[in-house]
């Protein structure tokens, strides 16, 4: 093909037809009323050149199968295919990679890092490694590049995403079905990266990038503008730096924007914020605490203690903000002792969102390295289904069906224990 003027470009999410098994987070907390607006692609989208005619597909929030997803692809007949893709679902995107007959197939996402190698023997044109790929995917869609793309973009060089490219209000959370209540809540970015190692997390970018504060509050007035009434900062960690929160706290004043806003962030913060935050209207923050045990948090290398937990809280519920707190269950050094106080600590902390995982080995975590290392798995599983993925994979539970059993079982009981609190919309 020869290179066009104008190009029609698809972006795509991956349907969840065939994702590999996760046991992480119970059903309760994923419910299917809930769609994730693919603020990645739409990113991509936003600093193409206007010449170009852009289509946006998410079957991932449309609840199309593979099958639905590759004729969709195939009616619109793109120049380029673009696909954004989270490694649980590499075997669809090796069934679109396959199936579709676009000339240039690229890919990127969180898969791409680790596997660019395997992507291009599925048959994919080029694939992009790293965490911003904007101007690169740019360049690549005028040049049509092939190979490894290392990809350098800053967050400050580029455009927010802008949302119009897809039917906004159908990612408006429903009236119920959900954790919490906020009014056409919608999701944006004020950085990338988390610098913090826990053993079980594969975020990729330990360096963070942030936003001028102006910009984030420039994002925050457009989606308001669009009919927003509720921002939630989707950040890996968006409190660690207090020069950072200052900025938007400033700017928001400046401005007098008044928007109801959350973000998700971690316990070890600047305390003496969090009174500015509430009085700039910030209504809920979302906090990995994990554990209320020292022991079970120095086995994930989570960078906090108890008092840490404590004294987060005491000023945070001080202040009328709510705490969604994120606990992950099934540790090897969890006592009975432990969980049959677990919900009586969390009640006395004014956690009002307690949200239950169940610790999971995923691919390219130090957890996963462990349990290889100390010989829970005698093969490297991931590596096998990377090679050759197929529908439903699920990797064994390191410490037996049974184990495995009795953490859903107490789970379960967790969360029937709060879903009976009044503020639990679920």
């Amino acid at each position: 093909m020869g290179e066009k003027e104008s190009k029609k470009i698809l972006l795509t999410t991956m349907p969840t037809e065939g994702e590999f098994v996760n046991w992480t987070t119970p059903k309760f907390f994923t419910p299917n009323t809930v769609k994730y607006m693919p603020l990645g692609i739409l990113s991509l989208a936003t600093n193409l050149s206007e010449k170009h005619e852009i289509i946006i597909l998410d079957p991932s929030s449309r609840g199309y199968n593979i099958e639905e997803t590759i004729e969709e692809i195939e009616k619109e007949n793109p120049d380029v295919l673009g696909l954004s893709v989270p490694t649980r679902r590499v075997y669809a995107m090796n069934e679109i990679l396959k199936k579709t007959s676009s000339i240039y197939k690229v890919v990127g996402g969180p898969h791409a890092t680790y596997y660019a190698d395997q992507i291009l023997k599925a048959r994919a044109d080029a694939v992009f490694v790293g965490s911003l790929a904007d101007l690169e995917f740019k360049e690549a869609v005028e040049k049509e590049v092939k190979g490894i793309v290392r990809c350098n973009t800053k967050i400050n060089e580029i455009k927010f995403p802008k949302r119009d490219f897809l039917d906004i209000e159908y990612y408006f959370p429903p009236s119920e079905g959900v954790l919490f209540q906020a009014e056409n809540r919608m999701p944006m970015f004020s950085s990338i990266g988390c610098p913090n190692k826990c053993v079980f997390c594969n975020v990729q970018l330990k360096r963070i990038q942030y936003k001028k504060p102006q910009t984030v509050v420039d994002e925050m007035e457009y989606l308001y503008s669009i009919g927003c009434r509720s921002v939630h900062i989707l950040d890996d960690n968006f409190n660690i730096r207090s020069s950072h929160l200052n900025g938007i706290l400033d700017e928001m004043e400046d401005k007098g924007l008044n928007i109801e806003w959350s973000g998700r962030g971690q316990v070890k913060m600047n305390l003496n914020l969090i009174e500015r935050l509430s009085f700039n209207n910030f209504k809920r923050i979302h906090v990995g605490i994990e554990a209320l045990d020292d022991d079970i948090l120095r086995f994930l290398n989570k960078n906090q203690t108890i008092q840490d937990i404590e004294k987060f809280c005491e000023i945070t519920n001080k202040n009328n903000i709510d705490i969604l707190g994120y606990f992950i269950l099934g540790n090897p050094v969890e006592t009975d002792k432990y969980r049959s106080k677990l919900p009586e600590r969390i009640r006395e902390l004014g956690i009002k969102y307690p949200f239950f995982n169940i610790l999971f080995p995923e691919p390219n975590t130090p957890y996963y390295t462990q349990l290889l290392n100390e010989g829970f798995y005698k093969k490297d599983y991931w590596g096998e289904y990377m090679r050759r993925p197929t529908p439903y994979f699920e990797i064994p539970y390191p410490y037996g069906e049974k184990r495995k059993q009795e953490v859903i079982t107490y789970t379960n009981e967790l969360i029937e224990n709060f879903k009976q609190e009044p503020e639990m919309d679920l």
